[in-house]
């Protein structure tokens, strides 16, 4: 069983549904699903995806090229908990701040799929995933990372054992799953005078092909969930769950 804390460390939840749509839906055909939740989710944005590239030939000064494209929308909750998108190429839900459990998170990520899936009839269903940013607090300037991480940073012997700055980034299959997972570790930016703050993101995804109404969708979502589960329980330790607790 998992165990649940008081003082969970994650600060955003996320499900993501990538999706084929229709050739016929387009941005105002999301933007009229704004209608359809707009008492809970008032305020809307639109979502800029930006492309860039560099190229080189030979001594010639560098080619640098940038676009961007609106493609589609975000609608926030009047507290600010809760973000959805709906996009051309898929769905998301987030949600941001004191995390409660997943059976609430995920409730309401199907209620908004629902009217994404019904308002845009996608194609096919073509990646699924979960990510969890977790921001681990510890109330000290100095410490052993070894104490709080199973696969904490390390400094080779020889050198002076002081660490400013990390960024680890693994990428872990998990092929009984059918998943693989994306697991980063790093000092948030925010500077702290008493605490120190570790980031661990984690994002289990998995590529699929499925109708968008296949009920395989709610069990690799599941699936996705305990992975990430597995992956949490198994960075931290005993003395990192106190923290929680």
């Amino acid at each position: 069983m998992v165990e649940a804390f008081r003082n969970a460390p994650i600060t955003e939840a996320l499900i993501d549904i990538r999706t084929q749509l229709p050739e016929t839906v387009s941005l105002s055909s999301l933007e009229k699903l704004h209608s359809l939740i707009q008492h809970e989710y008032p305020q809307k944005r639109t979502r800029v995806m930006w492309e860039g590239a560099f190229q080189l030939k030979g001594e010639e000064e560098p080619i640098k090229t940038a676009r961007h494209q609106v493609d589609g929308y975000l609608f926030t909750s009047t507290d600010g908990m809760h973000v959805a998108q709906f996009r051309l190429d898929g769905f998301s839900f987030s949600h941001l701040g004191h995390y409660s459990k997943w059976e609430d998170v995920y409730r309401e990520a199907k209620k908004l799929w629902e009217i994404y899936r019904a308002g845009t009839k996608p194609v096919l269903v073509q990646r699924l995933a979960t990510r969890y940013i977790n921001s681990i607090a510890i109330p000290s300037k100095k410490f052993d990372y070894d104490d709080y991480f199973t696969a904490a940073p390390k400094i080779p012997q020889g050198l002076p054992q002081l660490l400013s700055h990390f960024f680890t980034r693994l990428v872990i299959p998990f092929p009984d799953h059918g998943a693989t997972a994306i697991v980063v570790q790093t000092p948030a930016e925010k500077p702290d005078p008493v605490n120190t703050t570790v980031i661990l993101d984690i994002d289990a995804f998995a590529e699929v092909s499925l109708a968008s109404n296949d009920a395989k969708i709610d069990e690799i979502l599941a699936i996705l969930r305990n992975v990430k589960n597995e992956i949490f329980f198994n960075s931290i330790t005993d003395r990192t769950k106190e923290l929680f607790r």
